[in-house]
């Protein structure tokens, strides 16, 4: 099977057929010269790498010289292009070698003749949104309102929302547009496969380029595409939502930028001036299909009758610029400059792609090409094909999109929909195109509907992207169910050491675990308390499965007395409402220690200098504090622990959970709203759906981009609102948590969890593991140590049964054993609790094994003092061993993949045989948007579909959509009360399909 496997991932170009396929770019360092007489800059480096990347990222850098700086520590010295070379005994001189970048594409075999392309046709309405689940005021609640100051304060210039919307979005991908300056001065926004910047004259465009080292992969942007109207107005976001955000530049410039889109658009109207053009010189043109002369500085006038064709000799990239037909222009060109500009007062559509990032293999400019002086065409035969889908799609334009998801027998479906228009009205329809990242393939359905172009594409920091063309405006993606468990089930044969654990050990059993005096009154901050909540509400579900009801009501009332504490708003660290962004934040507590050595231990008093009921917070003032929470920072990874300890208190406590339903709500609604309609909270606030996973980074202006370490932790609020539905049937919820849950699983498996057999990352990172993703940038560290044993540790908190869907075994054989090496090589991996994660992660391939290294802790791991164990228990570890241990999903990476390919009108699927002879599939009618009786299905869901980091490929299904009435889902989920009977089920057949919204 695993022969066939890897054939039928070749013959997709999904694999590498040449095991000595070329290294990526490299730094390259010369001994025994220096340059000298024109120095930009110094700076500090841990190694010759970072000097290559600092000289890389800074403009008009030709080497690095390092040198010993006065205290020993090592300095890159920055040189430009006018200094000369001096040969110097003991200099080291370094450079960033770009001519060995490698292009993941083989050489094609014969291919059969692509299949006509199925007839375009027009865009269908948009899906009615999610309804709301609450629209109570905060306040209400007694979160009380307050608004900013401050950097703090939103920068309302920048935003000019047509829907007039109160609470602002601050984590979503685009959000760097409405965020100050950072240390980079450029806000850039990924919206995959380009970066782009806005700035008060137009927008700026880039293809980055990847660096990759030992401990990082990052996206480099040093070349840029200006479109621009003509004059230097202000610009501001007038629409956003979860895949596209419009930006316009006072009336005379729009831009609709579509997450994963091939195309950047600008829409003209009456610009006084508008340009397009780049600081790269130009190697050849074409107008249409022609080749001609290249323009002089001076420029000549062209009247193309679609598209102008630029081969730039700077990035050897080759751009097409689609213009309104017949649209005249002036075109000018020098050895560093090419650039289109438009009469005076032109208004129209114009778009730009790039097509092929090593055209020529000359220069050795280019690090994306498969050798040097080797151009793309040369390693694949059918790179044009990519040019041809771009053609085609060209005329489809977005205007806007909604994402949706549903219940379906045999998993999830999410589906981007998508607004579109003819860009140009006089001319043709096209197929909507798109790009596709790893994770999309594997749950992509390949029965007919979609063809993905295995020639071309991008490599950036989400491994090789390949163009995807759809027969409808629709791209639904199936996630496949997987048991979500409140605890799970242990072996009959340890439920003895695990009651041990629980009650036998006197003083040390976690049936005496309490939070300390001063958390209990709130003196700490939100992270850290939810996570001794959580670790309260594990020992509570352990005790009701294992039959010790006295236990737990004992542990679940001290949960309900401490968490309750919190929502009702008595503790000294304040929950308030933002009213200026529209959010739930922390006021903090600023921990003072009151000495009285003549005293009884502990010899003193703990106090919170401030008065959080006055609102002074000091987290107003510290992007810092309480971990950034005042700056939307993490809030899903602090509320995540008070939903989940909430929703087990809910469980057993009905009563509680209708008198704390809205408090518990307004975490909900902060971190995973699903509906526009709520006037209090941005919708889906972390969470990415393009990219399948979560942003942790708040307002706080990155140079790197939205970030995200710990993807546990986002898995873990998704579970807690999962978890949360399901114990106070509310439907709706338990479907969004779900939903996140399946798809920040899927992705962490990808760009997370480094998978051995495909190239997401290049060669030169040597890990198994990503502690850090940002937009620009993927780190082998963590934002409290480089430790690997940190890296590691903190992608496994906090251990419940969800973790195990995480972690596939043949990823356990390749990682865990670093991470062990990593614990053995380092005592403070036991000082600080991380082990128990080691523990926790080897339990996945070695249950035995692990079994008997948790009954060796010291039980000081699970102390207050250890922030890797603080939140954890020996009870809950050896349970999650006896009940997780070994396991096994229904669904793993190692099942065959059933699709070969994508291609319209063709089912490539296993089961395709299987199918109605009599029921075809039909282009431009996915499945999906029918709406069939039910009766009529045949077979219902046939899909299987391949899992997270083995295989860019996906399985296939025959499905259909049951309508239904959406006034009786809202009134369900607002009319929730205790002891109904539950209703989640019931959510598959309440159609028609919801969404986040127009």
């Amino acid at each position: 099977m695993k022969a066939l496997v890897l054939l039928l991932l070749i013959a997709c170009g999904l694999l590498h057929a040449d095991p000595l396929q070329p290294q990526g770019p490299k730094c390259v360092c010369v001994e025994g010269v220096s340059y000298e007489g024109h120095d930009l800059k110094s700076l500090p480096v841990n190694d010759e790498g970072a000097c290559c990347g600092l000289c890389t990222t800074t403009p008009g850098c030709k080497m690095g010289v390092m040198a010993e700086g006065k205290h020993g520590q090592m300095i890159c010295r920055l040189t430009g292009s006018k200094a000369h070379l001096q040969k110097v005994s003991g200099a080291k001189s370094c450079y960033w070698d770009r001519t060995g970048g490698h292009s993941p594409k083989p050489k094609l075999a014969p291919r059969p003749k692509p299949k006509p392309l199925p007839k375009p046709r027009p865009s269908d309405p948009l899906p009615k949104e999610f309804p709301p689940v609450s629209t109570q005021n905060p306040a209400a609640s007694g979160y009380t309102p307050t608004a900013r100051s401050g950097e703090a304060v939103p920068r309302y210039n920048l935003m000019c929302f047509d829907d007039k919307r109160k609470p602002l979005s601050t984590n979503h991908w685009w959000v760097p547009a409405v965020l100050g300056p950072n240390a980079a001065g450029k806000n850039y926004i990924t919206t995959l496969p380009y970066v782009v910047n806005c700035e008060k004259y137009g927008l700026e465009l880039a293809y980055p380029w990847i660096m990759s080292q030992k401990k990082i992969v990052q996206n480099i942007v040093n070349r840029h595409w200006s479109i621009s109207p003509g004059h230097g107005e202000r610009y501001c976001v007038r629409l956003a939502d979860e895949v596209t955000f419009t930006v316009t530049w006072g009336g005379t410039m729009e831009s609709t930028i579509v997450r994963g889109s091939p195309y950047i658009t600008a829409t003209f109207h009456k610009a006084p001036g508008a340009t397009v053009g780049t600081a790269q010189g130009l190697r050849t043109l074409f107008i249409d299909e022609d080749e001609i002369p290249a323009p002089t500085t001076v420029g000549a006038e062209y009247t193309p009758k679609r598209k102008i064709t630029a081969v730039l000799r700077d990035s050897d990239e080759s751009w097409v610029i689609y213009l309104p037909p017949s649209t005249p222009v002036t075109i000018k060109a020098s050895p560093s400059s090419f650039g289109i500009g438009f009469h005076e007062g032109f208004s129209g559509v114009v778009r730009l792609a790039m097509i092929n990032n090593c055209t020529t293999g000359l220069d050795g400019v280019s690090p994306h090409c498969p050798a040097k002086d080797t151009p793309n065409e040369e390693t694949d035969p059918y790179i044009s094909d990519y040019a041809t889908a771009i053609d085609e799609g060209s005329n489809v334009c977005t205007e806007k999109a909604v994402v949706t998801m549903e219940k379906a027998p045999g998993g999830t479906l999410v589906q981007y929909h998508y607004k579109d228009y003819r860009c140009w009205p006089s001319l043709p329809d096209g197929l909507l195109t798109m790009v596709a990242l790893p994770h999309h393939l594997a749950v992509t359905p390949c029965e007919g509907q979609t063809r993905v172009i295995l020639s071309g594409g991008h490599r950036n920091l989400r491994g090789l992207s390949l163009a995807l063309q759809l027969a409808g405006h629709t791209w639904p993606l199936l996630y496949p169910d997987y048991s979500i468990d409140w605890i799970g089930i242990p072996d009959k044969s340890k439920i003895p050491t695990i009651l041990w654990a629980l009650k036998g050990r006197n003083e040390s059993s976690d049936e005496h675990y309490d939070i300390r005096y001063d958390m209990k009154d709130g003196m700490i901050d939100p992270y850290n308390a939810g996570k001794l909540f959580a670790k309260l509400g594990r020992l509570v579900l352990i005790s009701d499965q294992l039959g010790e009801v006295e236990i737990r009501d004992k542990l679940l009332g001290r949960l309900r007395t401490y968490i309750s504490r919190w929502y009702d708003h008595t503790t000294k660290n304040l929950l308030i409402y933002d009213k200026s962004w529209g959010g739930i934040i922390s006021c903090g507590c600023r921990y003072i220690w009151i000495s009285q050595p003549e005293k009884p231990e502990p010899h003193g008093y703990p106090i919170c200098a401030n008065n959080g009921s006055h609102l002074e917070c000091p987290t107003f003032q510290d992007p810092n504090f309480d971990f950034g929470n005042a700056y939307y920072n993490d809030h899903h990874f602090h509320y995540g622990y008070f939903i989940y300890s909430s929703a087990v208190i809910a469980k057993f406590d009905p009563a509680w959970a209708e008198q704390y339903n809205e408090k518990v709500l307004a975490l909900i609604r902060d971190i995973a709203n699903p509906s526009p309609k709520d006037p209090y909270f941005t919708t889906f606030r972390y969470f990415d759906f393009f990219v399948g996973h979560s942003w942790a980074l708040g307002i706080y202006s990155d140079p790197n981009g939205k970030g995200q370490e710990s993807t546990s932790e986002a898995v873990n609020a998704w579970y807690g609102i999962h978890l949360y539905g399901k114990a106070t049937n509310q439907p709706l919820l338990a479907l969004v948590g779900e939903t996140l849950v399946q798809m920040e699983v899927h992705s962490t498996n990808y760009y997370w969890h480094v998978p051995s057999n495909m190239d997401i990352y290049p060669r030169e990172f040597k890990h198994t593991i990503v502690g850090i993703v940002h937009d620009l940038i993927i780190e082998f560290q963590t934002y409290f140590g480089s430790a690997g044993f940190f890296v590691h540790g903190i992608q496994l908190l906090p251990i419940t049964p969800v973790v195990h869907l995480m972690f596939h075994p043949f990823w356990v054989q390749w990682g865990y054993p670093r991470f062990h090496e990593y614990c053995s090589n380092d005592p403070f991996c036991t000082e600080s609790g991380f082990v128990t994660f080691m523990i926790a992660e080897q339990a996945m391939i070695d249950k035995e094994g692990a079994w008997e290294a948790a009954l060796k802790l010291p039980d000081h791991v699970f102390s207050l003092e250890c922030a890797g164990g603080n939140g954890n228990s020996l009870t809950n570890t050896l349970y999650f061993i006896s009940a997780w241990g070994n396991e096994r999903r229904e669904k793993w990476l190692s099942d065959e993949p059933l699709c070969s390919n994508w291609e319209f009108g063709s089912d490539t699927t296993d089961t395709a045989a299987l199918r109605d002879a009599t029921n075809p599939a039909v282009a431009g009618d996915h499945p999906v948007a029918l709406n069939t009786d039910p009766r009529a299905r045949r077979g219902g869901w046939l899909w299987l579909v391949l899992l997270p980091a083995l295989a860019l490929a996906a399985a296939a299904a025959v499905y259909t959509h049951r309508g239904g009435d959406l006034p009786a889902l809202a009134a369900s989920a607002l009319a929730w009360r205790p002891g109904r009977p539950d209703e989640a089920a019931s959510l598959a057949s309440q159609g028609p399909l919801y969404g986040t919204g127009e």
